[in-house]
This record gives C-alpha cells, structure tokens and sequence, in this order.
C-alpha cells in the first residue's frame, strides 16, 4: 500500500505543502487517487493553455444558447450577500466523479495565491478555438484573448485588436451572474451544498436550474482568480449535481491528455470540464455535440464534433491593466 504523505509529497512536490484540513481530504480521497492513476496518461506536454472576455466568445456560443448564463453579463436584480447559512449541510458526495472532483479541489487547496488589493486586477488569458458555428458566421476559428478585471469589481479591460480598451469605472458595483468582482467571489460561501443552493437561488432562467449551475460554475473556474478555498468549494459544489459525468479515458484536449466532466445540456450537446489527469489541475472547458444537430441558423452539427474549446493559459494577480505579471 502507497503511505499518504508519500503520495502527498509525489503530488505536490512544486507547492506549498498542504494546509491540515487539505491533507485530511487527501488521505480520506487516497484509495481514489491510486484507482485513478492506473486509468491516466502518466506523461503530458508541455503546457500552453489560456482567458476570454464576455464580448469575445458570447458571439461564438450564441447559437448554443448558453451565451448569457456563461459570459457573465447577465444583469440580475440583487445578488445578496454571499455567505453561508448558519448550519450548512454537510458536504456529502461518492462515486467516480465526487472522488475526482475531490482530488481536483485538493489540488486547488495546495495552489499558491496572495489575495489582491482592490486596486490591484486579476489577469486572465484564454485561447479559443471554435468549429462550424463560427466558420458558417465568417468569425476566426482561433484566438487568444487577454482580459483585466480590477479587483473591487468597478473596472475592467480587455485587449482589443492589439490595443488596451479600459472601460470607465463604474459608480456601483455591477450585479452580474456569474460574479466577477473579487470581494462577491472571496465571499462566497464554503461549503458546497450552501454555494450550490446560493448559485440556483440565483439562477433566474427557464433551464434546468442544476443546468445552469453547472454552467455558471464552470464560467467561474475558468473566467476568473479565485482563492484556493473558493476554487476547492467550487468544485466540490459540482459533484452533487446531478448528471455529470467523468470520461472513462483521457480525452484530447489542446493536444494533451485530460479527465472530461461533463453535463449534457439542451439534449444534443455536453459541457466539459477539462481536468489534468496527474495533478487534477483546471485545464479549461469544451462544447462537444452528443447528438446530431442543425442549428436554428442551418449549420448541421454531428456527434463528437468539439464546437468550443476554451484553454486557459494564464490567471495571476497584476498591478495594472495591460500587465501580464
């Protein structure tokens, strides 16, 4: 049998070592970890991956109908205070696709991070690549977008056509879902039944609530820097929803082997979260067609077609908008 703290050393051997509680996780998700490994690739390549503003991509998904909920863009009437009830349900979850998330959290637990000032900003870089849907527009199938969020939330920026477009700051704070301001996100609540039930009381859509969570989570994960505690409770939050599902093997994902969670929405499409099969690290997300499909614009869509990847390439803390570290 593999001894915890070896393995714990083997996993995070470039990081600080694990807080207590993170350790506790580890040892009671261990025997998952060792099943785990005997399914994945044991090597990668070399990592490129990257961030993507809501006005870039909101044109490529669209026709998927998950543009809104995703993008963060959608003004909502008061988000409330993030906090947790007073006595949370406990955080109950098994299976293939809980021990995965688990081990990714742990994994979120260990990531070194320094909380920002509110005039620091958050940098998030994404690399896009978009199949049939964004060929039958004329939009380019590949593209690397840079964004800035300041992090108190009142300013953001985005680099447009290779120039620095520094929207005016904002008087309030902007009520969006997904949250993008740092002070809403750092508040959010840490348990995960509590932050599950938080996301579908907000969740103001015809669509399956749990649909949509699932969406906003993932938009979350990758749209965003995020403390490791919030990271962690986000991803545990996803394994109790209902209808994910984990690859059987590794997937290709930016020319590298991942782990699949997935959610099928609208019945002929799946979203993927992409997970590095060693470490559990968040690679970035995926749209994948699960059933043949025409589009209400006539673009005819096949099973296993990839129509979206979002490949997260960098997210850290900068001084100012236009820095990139």
């Amino acid at each position: 049998m593999i001894d915890d703290i070896t393995a714990l050393r083997e996993s995070w051997s470039e990081v600080e070592p694990p807080s207590p509680g993170a350790q506790d996780r580890a040892r009671a998700a261990l025997l998952a970890r060792i099943t785990e490994r005997q399914a994945t690739v044991p090597s990668r390549p070399e990592r490129h991956g990257r961030r993507l503003p809501a006005w870039t991509w909101r044109s490529g998904l669209a026709a998927l109908g998950a543009a809104a909920l995703v993008a963060g863009v959608v003004a909502v009437g008061g988000l409330g205070p993030a906090t947790s009830p007073a006595r949370p349900a406990p955080y109950v979850a098994s299976g293939p696709v809980a021990q995965t998330f688990e081990l990714a959290a742990v994994h979120a637990e260990t990531e070194p991070f320094t909380p920002p000032r509110l005039d620091q900003w958050t940098y998030v870089e994404l690399r896009m690549v978009r199949g049939k849907i964004a060929q039958d527009k004329g939009q380019a199938t590949r593209e690397t977008t840079r964004s800035w969020q300041r992090a108190d939330g009142r300013q953001s920026a985005d680099l447009v056509d290779g120039r620095l477009q520094v929207l005016p700051e904002s008087a309030d704070l902007p009520q969006v879902m997904p949250p993008q301001d740092y002070p809403t996100l750092a508040g959010l609540p840490t348990d995960p039944r509590a932050l599950l039930d938080w996301l579908r009381a907000r969740s103001f859509s015809d669509r399956d609530g749990d649909a949509v969570s699932y969406v906003l989570i993932e938009s979350m994960l990758r749209d965003n820097v995020l403390p490791p505690g919030v990271k962690a409770t986000l991803l545990r939050a996803l394994a109790l929803i209902p209808g994910v599902t984990r690859s059987s093997e590794p997937v290709d994902f930016d020319g590298r082997p991942a782990i699949a969670m997935g959610m099928v929405q609208d019945g002929w499409r799946q979203e993927d979260i992409l997970l590095d099969p060693t470490t559990h690290e968040f690679l970035g997300s995926r749209t994948v067609v699960v059933k043949d499909h025409t589009t209400p614009e006539g673009v005819s869509l096949k099973k296993g077609d990839v129509e979206v990847e979002l490949i997260r390439v960098a997210g850290r803390i900068v001084d100012a908008p236009g820095r990139t570290n």
